[in-house]
């Protein structure tokens, strides 16, 4: 059992402490961090949701979350800049789509 979740919601960030009230929340790309004793563990997590059942347990459904002390800050540092500028050049919809994802990762992980 932890202390607190906070998870990054659509509609912001969701702190989830014991007795919260029952909720559902669509995950946006973010930082979800666990909060146990004096520690944090950070993740990032891609997208997904978050149940959180009245006895005071959650249950988090991720498409991906990494313990972000794996992720290289060099390489998302780089990262931003270059989906900004093929999203300036993506001509078709889809193109658009796929690289506005690449943006909304990047900068969620830009952002701890």
């Amino acid at each position: 059992m932890v202390d607190m979740v906070i998870v990054p919601a659509t509609r912001g960030q969701l702190g989830v402490l014991p007795g919260h009230v029952a909720t559902i929340a669509e995950l946006k790309p973010g930082i979800m961090s666990v909060h146990d004793g004096n520690g944090v563990t950070k993740y990032f997590v891609s997208s997904g949701f978050a149940f959180v059942h009245a006895n005071s347990f959650a249950d988090l459904i991720a498409v991906e979350a990494v313990p972000l002390d794996r992720i290289d800050a060099c390489l998302v540092w780089k990262g931003l800049p270059e989906f900004t500028q093929k999203l300036k050049s993506a001509s078709t919809d889809l193109e658009k789509a796929e690289v506005q994802i690449g943006v909304d990762v990047h900068s969620a992980l830009n952002s701890p």
